[in-house]
Parts: structure tokens; C-alpha cells; sequence
């Protein structure tokens, strides 16, 4: 069988591909970048017709990366699916810390959500990854409001049938007043590999620059 092993290549003519399959026009240069990326995380055409760019985020993105602000981020299939050869810093998560486990099974809440409360030293200008708990995103709308840190950018690409759907909608719809840039997977779309491929993209972009 004959079929192409250059990985250069490949990876060339799978975004020509992406880019014939997916009505790009509504997105900037840079936005197509990361919305090639991430159809290309998951396979399905069909995503780039649910993401959605706040006016700033590309330019707080460039701006927290240059100056090599923190990255924090929900679950760990996140931190898998980051290009490790793009990063500049260990991201950050504390999922595996002994007073979050214990915390969240005394509260009954998930480990995702109880971490979201370690992460105000590290907030400030800081770029966040949801990429699986719906709930973590809403605590991170809690504590913003509580008045927490101000982070450049929210990834949000929480998953599932009951919390993701309506947390992506609350990000959306307060962004502007929490003073928050954000990329959005909006409806019960999502996972970890989704808000990794958009930071890699956001990496490469700024790497290129």
C-alpha cells in the first residue's frame, strides 16, 4: 500500500484538507489557526461552527504568552495533550494535592472545582484551560466575581449533558464585565484534547511571530 509518510507532509495536507471542509471566512488569520487545530483535535468539520472568539482574545493571548504568564488549567488530559516542546512553563493544576483530594471529599464537589480555589496566587494575567469540568469553570465565575485575580485568557471547552452547555453560556455572556478575553466550544461539546489543541495553536502563533 502506498500512502504518505512525511510528517510534514501530512500534516500540510490535512490542513488543506480542514481548510476545504470548514467555512473559515468569519474567523481573522490567526483565529483560523487555532480553529484548524482544534477540528483537527477532534476529527469533526462540524466544530468550527461552535467557537467562538471574545474581540481581544487573540491579542491577550500574544500578550500573556510573551511576557510567559502562568497556564492552569482543570484536568489532567489537558496537560497531556499540551506540546511540551511549545511550553515555556510547567502549567499548573493541583489536582493531586493532598488538602484538594481531601477537601473535595469532605464537600462532596469535585477535585476540579476544589483546585479552582488554588489557583488566586497564580491568576493575574494568567491563560486558563477547562477542558473537562463544567464545574471548575462555574467556581472560576465564583471566585472572578469575588473578586480574584483577572486572568488574560479563558479556554473553555468543558464537556457533558447537563453543566457544560449553560457554564460555556455564563463565561459568554459575563465576560466583558469581569474583564475576561475567552475562547468558547459552545453547546455539550469539548474535552481536554480540544482546550490543549487551542494552546498549542496559540503557542505556534506566537512562537512564529
Amino acid at each position: 500500500m502506498q500512502y504518505l509518510r512525511d510528517p510534514e507532509r501530512i500534516r500540510q495536507q490535512n490542513n488543506d484538507k480542514i481548510r476545504e471542509l470548514v467555512a473559515l471566512e468569519r474567523f481573522t488569520p490567526d483565529q483560523q489557526q487555532v480553529v484548524i487545530q482544534m477540528v483537527d483535535a477532534c476529527g469533526d468539520p462540524e466544530l468550527a461552527q461552535h467557537i467562538q472568539f471574545s474581540d481581544r482574545a487573540m491579542e491577550a493571548a500574544r500578550k500573556a504568552i510573551k511576557i510567559r504568564n502562568n497556564i492552569l488549567y482543570d484536568e489532567e488530559l489537558v496537560s497531556h495533550a499540551l506540546d511540551d516542546a511549545l511550553m515555556y512553563q510547567e502549567p499548573l493544576s493541583f489536582l493531586g494535592k493532598a488538602s484538594v483530594i481531601s477537601h473535595a471529599k469532605a464537600s462532596k464537589q469535585t477535585r476540579a472545582m476544589t483546585a479552582v480555589d488554588y489557583w488566586k496566587p497564580y491568576m493575574a494575567g494568567s491563560i486558563i484551560l477547562i477542558g473537562q469540568s463544567a464545574t471548575a469553570l462555574f467556581r472560576l465565575l465564583e471566585i472572578l466575581k469575588e473578586g480574584a485575580p483577572t486572568p488574560a485568557l479563558v479556554i473553555a471547552a468543558a464537556r457533558g449533558f447537563i453543566l457544560a452547555e449553560p457554564a460555556k453560556q455564563q463565561l459568554w455572556k459575563q465576560h466583558r464585565d469581569l474583564g475576561i478575553e475567552c475562547i468558547v466550544v459552545d453547546g455539550t461539546r469539548g474535552g481536554g484534547t480540544l482546550a490543549a489543541a487551542a494552546m498549542n495553536a496559540l503557542l505556534t502563533i506566537q512562537q512564529s511571530t
